[in-house]
């Protein structure tokens, strides 16, 4: 009897204090340099394989942008409308919050795209007040939620 509650009791003092251990892990706020290189993934996607989209969204995720909300499928159907396009993108005021499993940030972006209209070759210049949610999501973090509000349009022909 002896010998059995002390491995129950040994084995319970293994399992507490391994799942002390994973929480310590799960208490580490997620860096600003996490969130800065998923945004980074997400323009490199957008720019020059939107296909791949799917690698940093979540399946609910949606984008508010034109005044009009897009699930991923009509995003992805919206950015291949422009054809290929070169882009130039700048980011300002980043702020970013963090907690344990998800991020928050906002920003300034300005982004010059050239492409192909039936016009000629055009250079689309804007400016956006932006704001995106991500959640750890498989080990990663992913976007939920972005906002993209353009406060600043142009059209320049190019040739």
């Amino acid at each position: 009897m002896k010998t059995s509650f002390y491995t129950l009791g040994l084995t319970s003092i293994l399992l507490l204090s391994s799942c002390q251990q994973n929480n310590s892990t799960a208490t580490e706020k997620i860096k600003e340099e996490e969130v800065l290189t998923a945004l980074d993934e997400l323009f490199e996607i957008v720019d020059k394989d939107i296909e791949r989209i799917d690698d940093i969204v979540t399946e609910d995720y949606f984008i508010f942008e034109n005044s009009r909300k897009y699930t991923t499928e009509e995003f992805v159907e919206y950015v291949k409308s422009f054809g290929d396009f070169e882009s130039k993108r700048e980011f300002a005021n980043i702020e970013i919050d963090t907690d344990v499993n998800s991020a928050h940030l906002s920003m300034y972006h300005h982004g010059e795209f050239d492409l192909q209209a039936d016009t000629g070759k055009i250079r689309m210049i804007y400016d956006w007040i932006e704001s995106a949610y991500l959640v750890k999501s498989e080990d990663k973090l992913k976007f939920r939620f972005f906002f993209s509000e353009v406060t600043y349009d142009t059209i320049v022909a190019l040739e």
